[in-house]
């Protein structure tokens, strides 16, 4: 009889082994799984890319001293963006930064420490008092409407002034900068 018990306990045990080693390495499979996914498919150096409208124009250039894209997420980290974006009329804007995000989805990019936007000047502006260069830490450009906002500080730095403000929303195509509040100015003729 005790032969029987001790065979049953073994048996037993065994078979609670079986099932924890199971268990053990089904969640280990499952962490490596959700790991994989949330790694990098690929990375470059001196990403450069250019999109072009239906008539064969340029309507941005971008581009990055380096990219790491995660495909699970559907986004790609950058370093050192700069966007070149054309708008409608034909101006010239560049919108760069120390670091970034690109939304897959929805087409959008998050600019993040130092970002600076401006006009780029063509030779007959090049002594413009009108040339102005605008800074904030965070932006979000939409890639499509050639939309900017952000809801921090704003600095505008010009020859004829300085404008401080909180927020604010660039329409590129439409010559647009709206300043959403907090608005001071220095104008000096």
């Amino acid at each position: 009889m005790r032969k029987r018990f001790l065979l049953l306990f073994i048996v037993a045990a065994v078979g609670l082994g079986l099932l924890w080693i199971e268990d053990y390495t089904t969640q280990s499979t499952q962490e490596n799984t959700e790991g994989v996914s949330l790694l990098p498919d690929y990375y470059g150096e001196g990403l450069k890319n250019r999109t072009f409208n239906d008539r064969g124009e340029l309507e941005h250039q971008f581009d990055a001293r380096r990219s790491v894209h995660f495909p699970s997420q559907r986004l790609t980290e950058l370093t050192e963006p700069r966007v070149k974006t054309i708008a409608d009329d034909g101006e010239v804007w560049i919108i760069q930064s120390r670091s970034g995000t690109h939304f897959e989805d929805d087409k959008r990019l998050i600019l993040k420490d130092d970002v600076q936007v401006s006009p780029l000047e063509s030779p007959a502006l090049s002594n413009s008092e009108d040339a102005a260069i605008i800074r904030t830490n965070k932006l979000t450009f939409f890639t499509q409407s050639k939309i900017a906002k952000t809801d921090q500080p704003v600095e505008v730095i010009s020859l004829q002034g300085h404008i401080d403000a909180v927020g604010m929303i660039i329409t590129i195509d439409q010559h647009r900068v709206e300043f959403l509040s907090q608005v001071k100015s220095k104008y000096v003729p």
